[in-house]
């Protein structure tokens, strides 16, 4: 009997410790113009029984916006702790493009479902990037991002204004999963695109975020 509430009690302390959160929220604006919400949420988890993080990031047009281009995106990432990809999914719904995809695990290895594309353990993608930025994470100086399927040459670098400077070149040889993907995904991956990332390092958080291509301006 006392062994029994010695594990009720340690399963208590688990559930408590393993569903600490980290809640950050952004406004995201197109033109300058606030249209959505993004909430990023990371938790401590158990996945494949190892030490893991979980985040999600969840974006909703804004009342009113809703009306003319309503938007529902939820994207989950579990990562370990040398932020190498465990498992991935996307669920996202706009006019006309409702995409889903999700990863699972065979022989430690992962791959998208159904499919036998691998996101290898060098690989990021755009949420594990972030992730490494605001947790100071040591990068390689050139890596590969993959976005659904497909590869992309990265590198990342400072500016004179200590702004993270994002440089992607897409390797022609691999096709994406998705034809057409949420508008938040295509306008990270624009061709040619400018992409700026501010972080504050001494908050372990993301300040803004900035993609611009011509007219095209989004901002988180």
């Amino acid at each position: 009997m006392e062994i029994k509430k010695y594990i009720i009690g340690f399963l208590l302390l688990m559930s408590f410790v393993f569903s600490l959160d980290k809640i950050v929220g952004y406004k995201i604006n197109y033109f300058g113009i606030h249209v959505a919400d993004c909430t990023i949420s990371v938790r401590d988890t158990i996945y494949n029984d190892l030490i893991a993080k979980k985040i999600e990031y969840n974006v909703d047009t804004k009342y009113f916006f809703d009306i003319f281009f309503p938007l529902k995106n939820q994207y989950l990432l579990i990562v370990n702790e040398l932020n190498e990809i465990l498992y991935f999914k996307k669920d996202t719904s706009q006019p006309k493009v409702s995409n889903y995809l999700e990863t699972e695990l065979i022989n430690n290895r992962v791959f998208y479902k159904g499919t036998s594309i691998e996101i290898k353990n060098n690989y990021y993608n755009i949420f594990s990037l972030l992730y490494s930025l605001i947790n100071t994470i040591t990068m390689p100086e050139k890596f590969i991002l993959e976005r659904e399927g497909e590869l992309y040459d990265a590198s990342i670098n400072k500016n004179k204004n200590m702004e993270y400077i994002l440089n992607l070149s897409k390797n022609n040889n691999h096709v994406s999963l998705i034809e057409n993907t949420d508008i938040f995904t295509w306008a990270v991956f624009m061709k040619d695109a400018k992409r700026k990332i501010i972080v504050n390092e001494q908050l372990g958080v993301i300040e803004k975020c900035v993609f611009r291509k011509g007219i095209v301006l989004i901002t988180a």
